[in-house]
């Protein structure tokens, strides 16, 4: 069985700062002309439009050939240190992360579901010429319009 964590967190990360307003305004933001995401491998600094640059880099290609895949994530965290008064940051992340893959459960055995037999197809019932079918007992009363 591989190991899931075989290979270092892959991602760009891109630090929000606290705006001191709440809920419906943004509580998180930075600038998009001198924000930067940095990725976790090489520490290298990407604009948002340098997103497929990064992502086509032999570093990160190394995941992609393996199955990985891109997935946003987002958490708040308390900042090292205390900017304006401002305690909380929001890091948003662009990531390589495996796809999940169904299978056995760490000590579960699968089950084996036996297939299934197709059916012989039942004979179609005769109808008589007046439209009632044949195997109609007396309880079917016509309906008077």
């Amino acid at each position: 069985m591989e190991n899931k964590y075989a290979m270092p967190f892959c991602g760009l990360q891109l630090k929000l700062y606290e705006t001191g307003k709440i809920a419906p305004s943004f509580e998180y933001s930075a600038s998009s002309t001198k924000a930067k995401l940095m990725c976790s491998l090489t520490k290298k600094l990407y604009g948002l439009s340098e997103v497929n640059t990064w992502y086509n880099t032999p570093e990160v290609q190394a995941y992609a050939q393996k199955g990985y895949m891109l997935k946003w994530g987002s958490r708040i965290q308390e900042t090292k240190e205390e900017k304006y008064g401002k305690k909380t940051e929001q890091e948003v992340c662009i990531y390589m992360a495996k796809p999940f893959k169904s299978g056995v459960i760490d000590g579960m055995k699968k089950i084996q579901v036996p297939p299934v037999q197709a059916q012989p197809q039942s004979q179609p019932i005769q109808t008589s010429q007046v439209g009632v079918k044949e195997d109609e007992g007396e309880f079917d009363d016509p309906i008077p319009f």
